[in-house]
């Protein structure tokens, strides 16, 4: 071989081997890692379960002398399919759990009637004139400015959260979800 011929082999065999065994070492340390980690895994995973072992074990939930919810042993273990007999027996048996806890109170209860809420003052009939005025004003435009927004949410302020205050808001989304009314770019939300 000429040292000619040399020159060009022996970079390109340097490269190749110095490639294949930084990419082995890579392999195997990568390896390693993974290895050390599954290590550090399952010894973590085993302390875990010598913790849950040494904790004491729960109370029963059963009742003295009976099962949970009246539900067969043979039920319990899984070992049989319930029959209509058993599942008559599990709901008697809930129906008397829930009224012995109150849950289930004989008889029905008539249902209170929220309390009617105050009647406006005259500062809040006032604010709701105006809110309803200046809403008709631009639904009936078809074009709400930020201006417009900022006087309507002053307006519906003084009302609160009463009923009053979002009819008018209901009025103006439904507007504009009829294409009626168009807000402004510049508009910060509606009001």
């Amino acid at each position: 071989m000429s040292v000619i011929a040399l020159r060009g082999w022996l970079p390109g065999l340097v490269l190749a081997l110095g490639s294949g065994v930084g990419s082995w070492l890579a392999v195997s340390q990568g390896q390693q890692a993974q290895e050390l980690r599954m290590q550090q895994l399952s010894d973590d995973v085993a302390s875990l379960r010598r913790a849950v072992r040494a904790l004491p074990a729960p109370a029963s939930v059963m009742p003295p002398g009976g099962n949970a919810a009246g539900i067969p042993p043979s039920l319990e273990a899984g070992a049989a399919r319930p029959t209509s007999e058993d599942l008559d027996a599990i709901a008697a048996r809930m129906v008397t759990l829930l009224k012995q806890s109150g849950a289930l109170a004989e008889g029905p209860r008539p249902a209170e009637p929220p309390a009617p809420p105050p009647p406006l003052t005259p500062e809040q009939h006032a604010a709701a004139t105006r809110a309803d005025v200046l809403v008709e004003r631009v639904v009936s435009s078809g074009h709400m400015t930020a201006e417009d927004v900022r006087d309507i949410r002053r307006e519906l302020s003084q009302l609160g959260g009463r009923a009053e205050a979002e009819a008018l808001r209901r009025r103006i989304v439904v507007a504009i979800n009829q294409n009626r009314l168009i807000p402004s770019d510049d508009a910060e939300g509606l009001p």
